[in-house]
């Protein structure tokens, strides 16, 4: 143990089932788990964390990394009619498909609820997992969450 990070082979992950974690995140370039170094967050939690923070991020917002972020902040901002869905559920799949790595988008849907609001559900996997699962994620996004406005 090293800076207090457990240094583990592909052996022990293989034995402890996390053959098919590729990528953890702040774990990675430690080659130990997520759960070890964020204190009981899984993998799950922290793709999840990172769907949102990518789809509430407006693109350009990031000092000196300009493509961190997503368009569909700014299309928050338009009329919400089927033509806008259409263009967030195209932005969250290319936005996350670039951005997130650890990932695969399976399916995204977007809709309306009520006049400043929008849910964006997200399924995906993750990369390599031999099992396929597949995870939902609801990402809400507001008018007034963007900017502070």
């Amino acid at each position: 143990m090293a800076n207090g990070i457990s240094q583990t082979t592909a052996l022990d992950r293989a034995a402890a089932g996390l053959t098919y974690q590729r990528f953890t995140g702040p774990a990675y370039p430690f080659g130990a788990t997520v759960g070890s170094v964020l204190g009981g967050k899984d993998d799950v939690s922290v793709i999840v964390t990172s769907i949102a923070n990518i789809l509430t991020t407006p693109q350009g917002s990031v000092p000196y990394d300009p493509r961190m972020g997503s368009q569909v902040s700014y299309l928050l901002f338009e009329i919400l009619d089927d033509i806008t869905l259409s263009l967030i559920r195209y932005f969250t799949f290319k936005d996350l498909t670039e951005q997130e790595p650890r990932i695969a988008v399976r399916t995204v849907f977007a809709r309306r609820e009520g006049e400043n609001t929008v849910i964006v559900e997200v399924g995906w996997s993750i990369v390599g997992d031999p099992n396929g699962r597949v995870y939902g994620t609801p990402v809400k996004l507001t008018r007034e969450a963007v900017g502070g406005i």
